[in-house]
């Protein structure tokens, strides 16, 4: 979707988060823990997608060691992770982002198990700036001006960057997230009869057709490579089949041959007269 809206919880195992419609973001920072320990709460997940946040600096450093980044990895494997053009999405605190070594890190462990990670830094909802074509924000209040998201979104868009989906993180627990959280509700309702709201879904989905064919051209490409990698080992394998041929039985003298022709006439393999003429049927059914 255009805009996806995470609730932002320290723990799946309390059921507080059940009547949530949109997506789940586990906070690491809050509440490092077991990670897992995570997987039986995410087998009773309902039908949300989740994915994870980083928010304090102190926790990665505490747990950046091997094991840590390893339960990490593995969570991007399970079924309901949110991904973002097959990578799968990591949000990140600004306080967060600081510590590069973590991040540089599990990007390296990442890319040796096949993975490439988006992490996508948070900003404040009231702060708009085209800087950057990540559009995530954490919500603590209703002032939430979609237009002017929509607009910046639009014009990145127009000029080519290729900006990824509006993200808006509210944190569980937040005083005044209900009514907050309502009231967006109706700024978006209203966003949606907007022609430029419109416009900037329809670019979404035109530029999520395109990710879509470029990926299955890729998918092509490589399959293409494998055939004719394919078909240039069974082309070697024959060669070297011939060659062995021409090698471990040409060099064979001429009575060593004889006695094995005779050999399979007195086995029934081959009759009798096919070893004095060319045009008579050399071996039996």
């Amino acid at each position: 979707m255009l805009i996806n809206k995470w609730l932002v919880i320290e723990s799946f195992s309390n059921g507080s988060h059940k009547d949530w419609k949109g997506g789940l973001c586990l906070d690491l920072g809050s509440a490092p823990g077991e990670l897992s320990d995570l997987y039986l709460n995410l087998q009773r997940l309902p039908e949300n997608t989740f994915a994870i946040l980083f928010s304090e600096l102190n926790s990665l450093k505490q747990n950046g060691n091997d094991s840590y980044m390893e339960d990490i990895i593995s969570l991007f494997f399970q079924p309901s992770y949110f991904l973002s053009n097959d990578k799968p999405v990591i949000f990140l605190r600004k306080k967060s982002s600081l510590h590069s070594e973590f991040i540089e890190r599990l990007s390296e462990k990442c890319m040796k198990q096949g993975l490439s990670v988006l992490f996508l830094e948070t900003k404040n909802s009231g702060s708009v700036d085209n800087w950057t074509n990540q559009f995530t924000y954490e919500i603590t209040s209703s002032a939430v001006d979609y237009n002017a998201i929509i607009e910046n979104w639009l014009s990145h868009f127009l000029e080519n960057k290729e900006p990824g989906e509006i993200h808006f993180l509210c944190r569980q627990g937040e005083p005044g997230l209900s009514a907050a959280f309502n009231k967006m509700q109706e700024k978006e309702i209203a966003l949606h009869n907007t022609e430029q709201y419109k416009f900037a879904n329809l670019a979404y989905q035109k530029q999520k057709l395109i990710e879509k064919y470029k990926k299955e051209l890729e998918l092509r490409v490589s399959a293409e490579k494998d055939t004719q990698l394919y078909l240039s080992m069974q082309k070697k394998q024959t060669a070297d089949n011939v060659e062995w041929y021409h090698h471990e039985y040409e060099i064979l003298p001429t009575w060593y041959k004889r006695l094995g022709h005779i050999i399979k006439v007195l086995t029934g393999q081959r009759t009798f007269r096919s070893l004095f003429s060319d045009k008579v049927k050399k071996y039996k059914e």
